[in-house]
């Protein structure tokens, strides 16, 4: 059995190194100028959560409810950068 002050460190690291969260979809609850995303079935992220590409602003069809956007997590993980509407 390790000692106790290793396994004390050894969870101080795993609190402190958080594994990096990937690219994500996630599902519009409500669209623009007010985006609203589901990220799994506990978080939801409104517009003070997002950074929004332009693009999205911009795009032939507009973004609505049930549709998918591609995100990315911040170093902060509080943050989301919005970036494209997924193709179907």
């Amino acid at each position: 059995m390790d000692k106790w002050d290793v396994v004390l460190a050894h969870l101080f690291k795993e609190r402190n190194n958080p594994k990096a969260q990937g690219i994500s979809l996630g599902k519009v609850i409500s669209g623009l100028p007010s985006l609203s995303v589901s990220l799994g079935d506990e978080i939801i992220l409104d517009t003070e959560d997002l950074v929004i590409a332009n693009r999205l602003y911009h795009l032939p069809t507009v973004l609505t409810e049930g549709d998918y956007v591609i995100l990315v997590p911040a170093p902060n993980g509080q943050t989301y950068y919005a970036l494209d509407k997924a193709g179907e």
